[in-house]
């Protein structure tokens, strides 16, 4: 029986520039590192309250992440992709926080059908990042 999601797997372009991020950008720590050098494959885990993603860098050449779809939602393009989705208690705030370290919104907060905001940007390889405001109960 399925309980819960263990981790996320990003095939990274660069597996420095991609841990960088995790950590410095979005205060994920490192919790595991795999190294299979015969292979030619290395993974690092990362961690933030539970929440656990492998990000996975490959010696040979990585093949192109799919470009997905774009819906309209009123003046706003929403990119629909491979994407990680993040709760957050105050999206503008941490658009804010986010922005102050460089990060480029594609979506900027916006407010959905039933309360929820959302906001999204990329990673460096291009992984479509959300972040999801539910309603105050």
């Amino acid at each position: 029986m399925i309980k819960t999601i263990d981790h996320i797997g990003i095939i990274t372009n660069n597996l420095q520039q991609s841990v960088e991020f995790y950590t410095d950008v979005l205060g994920f720590s490192i919790s595991a590192k795999i190294e299979m050098d015969d292979a030619g494959f290395s993974a690092i885990f990362v961690e933030k309250n539970g929440s656990k993603i492998e990000l996975m860098g490959y010696r040979d050449e990585i093949p192109k992440r799919s470009e997905g779809i774009e819906i309209k939602l009123g003046g706003s393009s929403i990119p629909i992709n491979d994407h990680i989705t993040f709760s957050v208690d105050d999206i503008g705030a941490t658009v804010t926080d986010l922005k102050e370290k460089g990060v480029i919104f594609y979506l900027e907060a916006l407010q959905l059908e039933g309360g929820m905001k959302l906001a999204s940007f990329k990673d460096p390889n291009g992984l479509l990042i959300e972040l999801l405001e539910h309603p105050k109960q």
